[in-house]
């Protein structure tokens, strides 16, 4: 299954963000929310249709990738979920101090799954999301914790 490992180790890049001046949603920057419910908002709305190149211009991938790698991807994950997903869970949420968490979260359909690592921020006036990554495999992202 050379597609499948392809796909993995493009999955499992690291996809660290700098704060980019580019506008996403509610003109905010990148990686920037209101706070976690909008964070959460973004994140499993998107997730669960697959929309994956707005996830990842969402959470600070404009500057990383090209609209057309975006898109590329977009189309991996959806060949191999070509449903949406209809559930949304949290496997793990590790509280850190002065407002940072991460959280290992699994999007799901029948069988098929697709899990989230996300690390972020809360701030007073907003939430801040440094470190996003996704991957159809849970144990590359167990690592983190």
């Amino acid at each position: 299954m050379p597609f499948l490992k392809s796909l993995t180790l493009a999955l499992t890049l690291v996809l660290t963000f700098t704060l980019n001046p580019a506008q996403a949603q509610d003109d905010l920057p990148e990686s920037v929310f209101r706070d976690y419910d909008h964070m959460r908002e973004v994140l499993d709305t998107n997730m669960m249709s697959r929309q994956i190149g707005v996830v990842m211009r969402n959470f600070g991938a404009s500057d990383e990738m090209t609209p057309e790698q975006l898109s590329a991807l977009e189309n991996q994950v959806r060949g191999i979920f070509p449903q949406d997903f209809e559930t949304a869970e949290m496997i793990l949420r590790d509280e850190l101090e002065n407002g940072w968490a991460r959280e290992l979260l699994a999007y799901y359909t029948g069988i098929s799954y697709i899990y989230v690592s996300v690390f972020y921020h809360k701030r007073e006036d907003f939430v801040v999301v440094p470190f996003f990554r996704f991957n159809t495999d849970m144990l590359e992202l167990l690592t983190e914790f």
